[in-house]
């Protein structure tokens, strides 16, 4: 049965969380459709009776809470919030003339004076501050969506990629078990077929993915990303 997702979530809730709790599900029920294809029947009805009743929002709401638990610790890995560190004057993801005139524009619309790299290096934690003030003043200016489509997207794939590497290790569980789902009916004397083979071996590829491709690394490209739109804003 199919579910219309948009009917119960808006686009980010969609991309960023459910989508990653889904992910994570998959194998299982595609090897619960394998070998108990009546069991997969009942349970399609009822995804669709949880869409109704708000479970998928619930899902949703784990993966976020998953993503952000190991938000400050990705943050603390990579030297401070993407979206801040960006501002310093050590950071060269900007060039330096292109970094000053942003520090002009944003010090004159937030009525805070710009840190000098002199003042940074004295006091990063001040400076920190700063730039987290107008990391935020910039983050509630580009909330419409449709103008800063751009903010939108890496936004969509910064808590997407997040909430992913949040969840990484159920979604490891989810394959091993899925794995012991397809081979149950063997052991009960069933045949090993080519689905059973196809679907194993998809399996294997995907804990590889989450092994290692799923790092706080892939986060950070794209939480880059993220911190270089949003300054570009200012352009907007």
């Amino acid at each position: 049965m199919m579910i219309d997702l948009s009917k119960f979530t808006d686009s980010y809730e969609r991309k960023a969380r459910l989508y990653p709790a889904l992910i994570c599900f998959f194998p299982i029920m595609v090897s619960v459709s394998i070998s108990y294809p009546k069991v997969f029947s009942t349970l399609s009805g009822f995804v669709a009776i949880a869409a109704a009743v708000g479970l998928l929002q619930l899902l949703s709401h784990l993966a976020r809470d998953r993503g952000k638990s190991i938000e400050s610790d990705l943050f603390r890995k990579w030297g401070g919030m993407p979206s801040v560190t960006i501002f310093r004057h050590r950071d060269n993801r900007l060039p330096s003339p292109a970094k000053l005139k942003y520090h002009e524009v944003l010090s004159k619309i937030s009525k805070i004076k710009s840190p000098s790299k002199e003042d940074e290096l004295q006091q990063p934690t001040k400076a920190d501050e700063i730039y987290l003030s107008w990391s935020d003043y910039l983050r509630g200016k580009t909330r419409d969506q449709k103008k800063y489509s751009l903010v939108f997207k890496e936004n969509i794939n910064y808590g997407f990629r997040r909430n992913l590497l949040g969840i990484k290790w159920f979604c490891i569980l989810s394959s091993i078990i899925a794995t012991a789902l397809l081979f149950i009916p063997v052991y009960n004397g069933g045949e090993i077929t080519n689905i059973i083979v196809a679907a194993t071996i998809f399996y294997i590829i995907y804990s590889f993915i989450f092994l290692f491709v799923v790092k706080p690394s892939w986060v950070k490209v794209v939480a880059e990303a993220y911190g270089k739109q949003l300054i570009e804003a200012v352009n907007a």
